[in-house]
């Protein structure tokens, strides 16, 4: 089996997305790291990395930008926010983790190992049955696939 890559967007010094980069290469993916903040993205690159999701899912509410910018307030335009994010890398929300088809946001592992195929044991599977367990929104009881019967 060829060796899983993913891309990991990140800028700065931070605990957590560190602790959740480890998680990831322990378990054998391979990273392209890219500090932002060093290496900004271009507005062409974010549109593309973006591409149809909602804007809204990028932006970093606690950024001392979002308020400057007045984001709170009101979301200018699609390309008027991709530019404020090329100039300002700090109204992206960190980590941004892109597989090749997958993207995630944030620390959350339960979502990463989702994507990444890393199971409990913390190691890669292409098993579904081997995956971290999802738990559902509220309840955090575990969510079961829907089974058809005949």
């Amino acid at each position: 089996m060829a060796p899983r890559r993913a891309q990991y967007l990140t800028y700065g010094d931070d605990g957590l997305c560190a602790e959740t980069r480890k998680f990831i290469e322990d378990a054998g993916v391979l990273l392209d790291v890219r500090d932002i903040s060093k290496n900004p993205l271009s507005e062409e690159e974010l549109s593309n990395l973006i591409g149809h999701i909602p804007i809204k899912h990028f932006l970093n509410s606690l950024s001392d930008s979002y308020k400057k910018y007045r984001l709170d307030k009101h979301l200018p335009d699609r390309e008027d926010i991709l530019r404020l994010m090329a100039k300002d890398h700090t109204l992206l929300r960190r980590p941004i983790i892109r597989s090749a088809r997958l993207l995630t946001i944030g620390c959350d592992k339960r979502k990463i190992a989702d994507m990444l195929k890393i199971g409990p044991d913390g190691h890669l599977t292409d098993d579904p049955a081997n995956r971290a367990p999802l738990r559902g929104p509220k309840t955090g009881r575990h969510v079961r696939p829907a089974t058809t019967s005949k």
